[in-house]
């Protein structure tokens, strides 16, 4: 065999391929040190420390959610401690064993804890699995007692929200759950252990971010796979939600509801001068217990899905026509228009009659000449179907904006409704129908398509007993933090105040129009007191079609029967205390809800604070009205308006 020689040109073709073999040899392995020394050396410190944090771990703990307290300091609603019982596979060595002695510790069957432990088995054998919520401390004691017999099965304290008067603050108050993912995201870093539980309603949820505290925790050495070594540091404690005192008095609260029991309907007192809500119970009512630990979906149903609802909170939720209670709106943009003056008088046959269409008052014989005291003493619907037609449906919204009606009033709960005061234009956009006068008749005592919520309707009556002066309901008297200072107080005269462009003498022709119809021969008779001197007004509260803004039948249907609605405040002279009670179905508002009414205002008068003194003589000096006229005078001079 010859071989041939390789030729010179060859030979400087191989040398010239190797050297450019070489060189990329040489370039991999420079871009692989600089990369080697980018890591090590520049960014040294930043995987050094992602080293550590997968080798240190921060176990939080949870924050104690604040308490609540009503206005007396009875607690509302606490925390309490939950026993769950887990399981830990690692520290098991007979899973089944196990499992049958905790059946028989915790009376449960043995195949409900083998289906939870297999649901729920992780994927690392140290992490735990919860096979019993909340059992109880017999439970959870007798689980220490038997340890040797229950190996990997252990005993974790949680906190449980508990309301103590359940029913009685349900709707108030609210309740707490599992926070849901719109509400993870508005949730700090510092309060994602402590905020697992939240408000779902009611106080509870819109002062959520108060009563959640902050997170503590301690720092933990973890192995590769992240089982606990050894504690480092000092633990750090969690720190408490602040806790919140309400102005609700749960002595109102349980005679409200003593008094409304088999009835539906809505009850609120209030402090006139404040804004402070004294009681609210809306019927029928819930305990909100049942959401703490997960509800029941068939009771959840029954919640959510019957006629009753009693889910929600009629006071602020619940919509209704004010019926006669609105005439009092009516009567002062009258006599503030200049429509009427405190002497006008019409008269009434018994009827109203509109071109071809007869609408009737309530007594049918008639009222005769009745001025506008005399017309609310008597709720006379032909005087106030001639001053309605006078305003015009459209001022007569302008008014009733002005007093706060058909707009939320701010108080501190959720999903507050609006209502609906008609006009001209909301007619026609709506409806795409004009407005005739005819349909100015209804609203001009409360029917037709206006509707107003419980709250909206008492703090209007809080206006007209102030003399002019609207105040914000609140539910919250003043807050205390983990550092033990006072927060938020509703005990004075609140910033969120407004003073109506209507003279303070205006309202008295009114308030003595209410004083007649409890204490003359008015509507209101069963609301008089013998001890001290009531301001009321009835109201019958039809149910109307929604389409037509016309009261339905009673006759096709018992659930058709008007409601009964009674609002008033006392004493007249030095308006204390405010009162609505709504009955739904329950008729005539003198007859269902006046004496409740009564009994409410002597009950408060008796047992929580006197409203028998007399203070003649104070009304115009010390009313809210003139002491918040005093406050703007005396910042802004003689400009305050």
């Amino acid at each position: 065999m010859k071989f041939s020689l390789l030729s010179a040109e060859e030979i400087q073709l191989f040398r010239q391929r190797m050297n450019l073999i070489l060189l990329g040899l040489a370039a991999c392995l420079a871009v692989l040190v600089l990369r080697l020394a980018y890591l090590q050396v520049w960014q040294g410190s930043y995987y050094a420390e992602v080293a550590t944090g997968n080798r240190i771990r921060v176990v939080p703990k949870e924050a104690p959610r604040g308490l609540v307290y009503d206005r007396t300091g009875e607690l509302l609603a606490y925390n309490r401690p939950a026993f769950n019982i887990n399981l830990i596979l690692e520290d098991t060595p007979n899973v089944e064993q196990s499992l049958t002695n905790l059946a028989k510790v915790a009376e449960v069957r043995v195949a409900d804890l083998r289906a939870t432990a297999k649901v729920k088995r992780p994927v690392l054998k140290f992490k735990p699995i919860v096979l019993l919520h909340d059992v109880g401390r017999k439970v959870a004691d007798l689980v220490d007692t038997y340890q040797e017999d229950l190996p990997g099965i252990a005993v974790e304290v949680e906190s449980k929200r508990l309301y103590p008067n359940a029913f009685l603050t349900a709707h108030a108050l609210g309740y707490v759950g599992v926070i849901n993912a719109e509400q993870l995201v508005n949730l700090s870093l510092s309060q994602l252990f402590s905020g697992r539980i939240v408000g779902q309603a009611g106080i509870e949820l819109e002062q959520n971010a108060a009563l959640i505290g902050m997170d503590g925790g301690r720092q933990v050495e973890v192995d590769h796979v992240g089982r606990e070594l050894r504690v480092m540091g000092k633990p750090v404690d969690p720190i408490p939600g602040t806790d919140l005192y309400l102005t609700l008095d749960l002595r109102l609260q349980r005679l409200v509801r003593t008094l409304m029991a088999g009835r539906v309907g809505v009850v609120i007192v209030m402090k006139p001068r404040t804004g402070e809500v004294l009681a609210m119970s809306s019927f029928p009512d819930y305990d909100p217990n049942s959401f703490v630990g997960g509800i029941d979906p068939r009771l959840w149903n029954e919640l959510t899905r019957g006629e009753e609802k009693p889910l929600i909170n009629k006071a602020v939720q619940g919509l209704y026509p004010p019926g006669s209670t609105f005439k009092m709106m009516v009567a002062t943009a009258a006599l503030d228009a200049g429509v009427i003056k405190e002497d006008t008088t019409f008269n009434c046959p018994g009827y109203y009659r509109m071109g071809r269409e007869i609408r009737y008052c309530w007594k049918r014989s008639g009222h005769g000449n009745v001025n506008v005291r005399e017309a609310i003493e008597q709720s006379c619907n032909v005087f106030f179907y001639n001053v309605g037609l006078a305003l015009g449906v459209d001022r007569i919204r302008d008014y009733a904006i002005q007093f706060g009606l058909a707009q939320p009033t701010g108080i501190e709960l959720e999903s507050e409704k609006q209502g609906l005061i008609p006009s001209r234009e909301w007619k026609q956009r709506v409806l795409k129908e004009k407005w005739y006068d005819g349909e100015t008749l209804p609203v001009s005592i409360g029917q037709g398509y206006l509707s107003l919520t419980p709250i909206q309707l008492l703090n209007y009556v809080n206006v007209v007993a102030n003399r002019g002066l609207w105040v914000r309901p609140t539910l919250l008297h003043h807050s205390v933090g983990p550092d033990g200072r006072e927060g938020i107080s509703a005990s004075t005269l609140p910033r969120a105040s407004r003073l109506l462009t209507i003279a303070p003498e205006t309202f008295d022709i009114v308030r003595e129009g209410m004083v007649y119809v409890v204490n003359r021969n008015g509507t209101g008779a069963r609301a008089r007191s013998r001890h001290f001197t009531i301001a009321g007004k009835s109201g019958t509260s039809q149910v109307v079609g929604r389409k037509t803004g016309k009261p339905l039948s009673p006759s096709e249907n018992e659930d058709y029967l008007p409601h009964s609605l009674f609002v008033a405040f006392a004493p007249a002279e030095d308006p204390q205390v405010s009162v609505l009670v709504l009955v739904e179905h329950g008729e005539a508002g003198s007859r269902s809800a006046a004496p409740l009414v009564r009994e409410i205002l002597e009950y408060y008068s008796q047992n929580i604070e006197p409203l028998d003194r007399d203070v003649s003589g104070q009304r115009a000096a010390d009313s809210p009205a003139e002491q918040f006229r005093r406050q703007l005078q005396s910042s802004f001079g003689d400009d305050a308006h």
